[in-house]
C-alpha cells in the first residue's frame, strides 16, 4: 500500500508544481508570501493515541454499566 501512497503523493506534488507554473511570477510571489505569513496556521497539540484509547475505554465501560442498570430497572427478575 505504501507504494500506491507514494505514487499518489508524487502525482500530487507534480500537480502542485504544474499549477504553480500556471501563475505569473508576481502572482506566485504573492501566494508564497501569504502562505509564509502563517495567518491560516493553527497551533495543535500532538496526537496522543494512548489518551484516546483510555477515553474510549472509559466511555465504553460507562455505557456498559448504564445499560446494565437500565436493564436491571426495566426487566423483571
Amino acid at each position: 500500500m505504501s507504494h500506491n501512497t507514494s505514487v499518489a503523493d508524487n502525482q500530487h506534488i507534480a500537480n502542485c508544481d504544474h499549477q504553480s507554473r500556471r501563475l505569473y511570477p508576481e502572482d506566485q510571489q504573492r501566494v508564497d508570501q501569504y502562505l509564509e505569513e502563517g495567518v491560516n496556521e493553527v497551533e495543535r497539540s500532538p496526537f496522543r493515541p494512548l489518551r484516546l484509547m483510555v477515553w474510549l475505554t472509559v466511555v465504553i465501560v460507562v455505557l456498559g454499566v448504564l445499560s446494565r442498570v437500565i436493564g436491571y430497572l426495566v426487566l423483571p427478575s
